[in-house]
């Protein structure tokens, strides 16, 4: 469906967020929607929101159409997902973009997660 809006799974693996920017912890806070997950618990994503991983480890898998089961991804704490719109002009190459309805996010072991708006993070 050409033009239609698409989900779409951005994972930064590389975004240790609160270690190369440690004053941003108290600057979300009051932003964030904390989340906690059991042992093997789904996280269901929202649209237009980004999350945290704070404690943990969360496994992001993708199926694909015939079937086959791929890790895309563990993230650990300090590691960023969004989940939102592809924009216009097209995702960003260095983004790992993936469609949501093909994913499946689960909890290894007691994860601790923050929910924020998407552009929490882009707030100075």
């Amino acid at each position: 469906m050409t033009g239609a809006p698409v989900l779409s799974l951005t994972i930064r693996r590389d975004a240790h967020l609160f270690a190369s920017q440690p004053q941003q912890v108290e600057k979300l806070k009051p932003a964030s929607r904390r989340i906690l997950l059991a042992p093997d618990q789904l996280l269901h994503p929202e649209p237009g929101t980004t999350y945290v991983v704070r404690l943990g480890n969360l496994r992001v898998t993708q199926f694909l159409p015939r079937g086959a089961e791929v890790t895309r991804a563990v993230l650990q704490a300090g590691a960023l997902l969004s989940v939102g719109k592809i924009p216009d002009g097209g995702a960003d190459p260095s983004d790992d973009v993936y469609y949501l309805s093909e994913m499946v996010l689960m909890a290894l072991g007691e994860v601790k997660l923050w929910a924020l708006p998407n552009q929490a993070l882009e707030q100075d």
